[in-house]
C-alpha cells in the first residue's frame, strides 16, 4: 500500500482562539451598548485589541462579527436526555430563546436581519444557526412530551411550533410588547397545555 504524501502545512499564522473570543467580547459589547451601528471594524478592532486585518482574517465584515457574537452568546440548545422533565426542559430551552431575543445584543441582530434580504449570508445563519437549531430541540422536546403524556397532542406538530416560534419572532420585530418568560409560558399553555 503505498505512502500517503503529508498534508502541506497550512498558509500564514495559526488562527488563536483567545483572539477570537476577544473579538467576539468587544461586539457583543458595541451591540449592548450602541446597538448594531456601534458595531464597527475600527470599533470592534480598539475594544478587542487587534488589528482590522486580524478581524478580517475571521469575518468578511462587521455585520458578520455581530451575528457570530449573537450565535456564541445564546449558546447551543440542549434536547438530549436529561434527570428532568421534556416539558421542564422545553420551557427551559424556549426561556433561553426568550432570554437572547429581550436582550440588547438578540434586538440588535433582529434588526439586522429585518433590514437584511433573505437570502443574505447574515438571514441563512440567524435562520439556520439560531432559529432551525432551537425549533430541532424544541420539537425533539415536544415529541417526548406527548410520547410521554404530558401535554395534549397538538393536532400538528410542526404548526404548534410555528406558532410558538413565529409568536416569539414576531414581539421581536415589532417590539409593541416585552419578550418574557411568562410570555413563553403562556405561549406553551395556549399551543400545548399540559393534561389534567
Amino acid at each position: 500500500m503505498p505512502r500517503q504524501a503529508p498534508a502541506p502545512p497550512a498558509r500564514g499564522r495559526p488562527r488563536d482562539p483567545r483572539t477570537r473570543a476577544a473579538i467576539l467580547a468587544a461586539a457583543r459589547a458595541l451591540l449592548d451598548k450602541g446597538g448594531l451601528t456601534a458595531v464597527t471594524i475600527e470599533a470592534i478592532a480598539a475594544k478587542a485589541g487587534v488589528s482590522r486585518p486580524t478581524i478580517y482574517r475571521y469575518w468578511p465584515n462587521a455585520a458578520a462579527v455581530a451575528m457570530a457574537a449573537f450565535l456564541e452568546a445564546s449558546g447551543a440548545p440542549s434536547a438530549g436526555r436529561s434527570s428532568r422533565s421534556p416539558l421542564t426542559a422545553l420551557r427551559s430551552q424556549l426561556h433561553a430563546v426568550a432570554d437572547a431575543f429581550a436582550a440588547p445584543t438578540g434586538r440588535s441582530v433582529a434588526a439586522m436581519v429585518a433590514a437584511a434580504q433573505s437570502e443574505t449570508e447574515l438571514a441563512k445563519a440567524f435562520r439556520n444557526e439560531f432559529i432551525a437549531r432551537n425549533r430541532d430541540a424544541a420539537r425533539h422536546l415536544l415529541e417526548r412530551c406527548v410520547a410521554e403524556r404530558l401535554v395534549a397532542p397538538p393536532a400538528d406538530l410542526d404548526l404548534a411550533l410555528d406558532l410558538v416560534f413565529g409568536a416569539l419572532f414576531y414581539r421581536l420585530l415589532m417590539g409593541h410588547a416585552p419578550i418574557t418568560r411568562g410570555f413563553v409560558d403562556q405561549l406553551l399553555d395556549a399551543v400545548v397545555p399540559e393534561r389534567a
